[in-house]
């Protein structure tokens, strides 16, 4: 049983439960053709027992579960001996106000009355009450435990959405120390060289670095957005490395607003390709952004370095981890010594575990 008890459901289901009986039990008075007001007195009787109970065992629940912590198996005892002991209590007590009513002329008496007789009578009505009760505490464990359920579920949500976020977080420090260093060496070369060329190497990039310090708190992009920032870091890596660098793209769905892929997924991959490969001009990299079906598959042949940066892994396994706590998809990854791949399915927004 959870610390915070879902006392509302509780209330809920003692009181639609006892209606619920309390209309069975009409229905077969009204079969018996038992009189209008010996029905009404079973089911008042009825409504009045079932609510006693439940509410006697969401008492005790509240009494027990203040106290339970550290000594959980003796305050469970002490709960259900107590239970039971109520239910014995309750049913007998209002055995005993009927009694006392019939026998003042305030009501009649039921018209099928009890079968035993005697002192076996109380024994008979504590079963029975014991049996009630026993009904109604697996009803209520099935709601507080359903509730438990309920909460480990929305806690886990949360910490996966906490995850993806640091995730995501970890992936921008990567990405601006290093990248920012180069990217202005770059920029103060070129507006001694050819300000021109400048002019459009700062629009790309103040449009990278504006994707990558926005707050995005859904974790997703749409294709346009990512293919765009792609196309951005990829044509300030050209103007480094030259033709030592080529890339192409083949997207059907790049203008499609419902097609969307966790942010800054594709740029990661663009990344490692270069940090991990030998870019000159006698033998290029070449990097290809493909739509194939309902996947964009980034491609590269593969040169490695005789010398690479192991930690740069970190950002594909990063993507991994938080394309699966998107979307719940794996990412498929691909090579055969000759070519690299990386595949992404292409998610539809609705599909995304994101919070707005």
């Amino acid at each position: 049983m959870t610390n915070k008890l879902p006392l509302k459901n509780l209330l809920k289901l003692s009181i639609y439960f006892s209606i619920g009986m309390s209309f069975f039990l009409l229905l077969s008075a009204t079969m018996e053709d038992e009189s209008f007001l010996g029905a009404l007195n079973r089911v008042i009787n009825v409504f009045i027992l079932l609510n006693l109970m439940s509410l006697g065992n969401i008492g005790l629940l509240l009494f027990t579960e203040k106290r339970k912590h550290g000594n959980e198996l003796f305050y469970d005892c002490f709960f259900y001996t107590s239970s039971l002991l109520m239910s014995i209590l309750v049913i007998l007590g209002l055995y005993f106000i009927n009694t006392e009513l019939v026998d003042r002329g305030y009501t009649t008496a039921p018209t099928t009355p009890l079968r035993v007789k005697g002192d076996v009578v109380y024994f008979y009505l504590s079963l029975q009450g014991m049996l009630t009760n026993g009904m109604l505490l697996l009803l209520q464990n099935f709601i507080i435990v359903q509730d438990a359920n309920n909460k480990a579920q929305l806690e886990n949500s949360l910490l996966n959405t906490a995850r993806s976020e640091a995730a995501y977080q970890l992936l921008l420090q990567q990405i601006h120390p290093h990248f920012l260093f180069n990217a202005l060496n770059i920029l103060k070369s070129l507006i001694k060289k050819s300000p021109e060329r400048a002019e459009d190497y700062l629009m790309r990039l103040s449009n990278f670095l504006r994707v990558s310090v926005s707050n995005n708190k859904d974790g997703i992009a749409t294709l346009k957005e990512e293919l765009k920032l792609s196309m951005d870091y990829l044509e300030m890596q050209k103007v480094r490395f030259g033709s030592a660098l080529n890339f192409t793209f083949n997207v059907i769905d790049a203008e499609n607003s419902a097609c969307v892929l966790p942010v800054f997924s594709l740029q990661p991959l663009l990344e490692n390709a270069i940090k991990h490969n030998e870019l000159t001009v006698a033998t290029p990299l070449d990097i290809e952004i493909i739509q194939q079906g309902n996947w964009i598959v980034v491609t590269n042949n593969i040169q490695l370095r005789s010398t690479i940066d192991y930690h740069t892994g970190s950002g594909l396994a990063n993507l991994a981890e938080r394309y699966r706590l998107i979307s719940g998809d794996d990412i498929e990854i691909r090579d055969n010594s000759l070519f690299f791949s990386v595949s992404l399915k292409i998610l539809n927004d609705e599909d995304c575990n994101h919070r707005r």
